[in-house]
C-alpha cells in the first residue's frame, strides 16, 4: 500500500512538472506575440509620421503616395487587430494552463497527504505491535 502511495505521488509529481512545464511555454508564445504587437504598434506610430510629414505645409505629397501610405496603414492596422485576436487567445490558453497547473498541485498535495496518512497508521501499528511484543516477552 506503501509502495503504491508513493508511486502516485511520483507520477502526480511528474504530472505538475509537465504542467509547469506547459504554461512556461505558453507564457512565452504570450511574450512573443506582445512583442510582435509592439513591434507593429511602432510601425503604425512611424507610418502616421511619415504621412503627417507629407501632409505638412511644404511637403510633396502627392495623391499616389498618400493613398500608398493609407493603404499601408491600413494594412498594418489589420494585421495589429489580429495579432491583438492571436493574443487575447494564447492568454486565455495560458489562463487555462495556470489553473491546470493549480489543480496538479491540489493533487500532489493529496497525494502526498494520502501517503502520509498511510505511513503514520503503519508506523502506528508497528509501535503497536512492538510493544505487545513485549508486554508478551515480559
Amino acid at each position: 500500500m506503501r509502495e503504491a502511495r508513493s508511486r502516485d505521488e511520483r507520477v502526480r509529481r511528474g504530472d505538475l512538472a509537465g504542467a509547469v512545464g506547459n504554461a512556461q511555454s505558453l507564457a512565452d508564445d504570450v511574450d512573443a506575440i506582445t512583442r510582435r504587437a509592439a513591434r507593429y504598434s511602432s510601425a503604425i506610430t512611424a507610418a502616421i509620421a511619415g504621412r503627417d510629414r507629407l501632409l505638412a505645409p511644404g511637403g510633396t505629397a502627392t495623391a499616389a503616395t498618400i493613398a500608398h501610405f493609407e493603404r499601408y496603414l491600413r494594412r498594418l492596422r489589420h494585421d495589429l487587430d489580429a495579432i491583438r485576436g492571436e493574443m487575447r487567445r494564447a492568454e486565455a490558453r495560458h489562463r487555462g494552463q495556470l489553473e491546470a497547473v493549480d489543480a496538479a498541485r491540489g493533487r500532489l498535495t493529496l497525494a502526498r497527504a494520502e501517503r502520509e496518512v498511510i505511513e503514520r497508521h503503519f508506523a502506528a501499528w508497528r509501535a503497536e505491535r512492538r510493544k505487545l511484543a513485549e508486554r508478551r516477552a515480559d
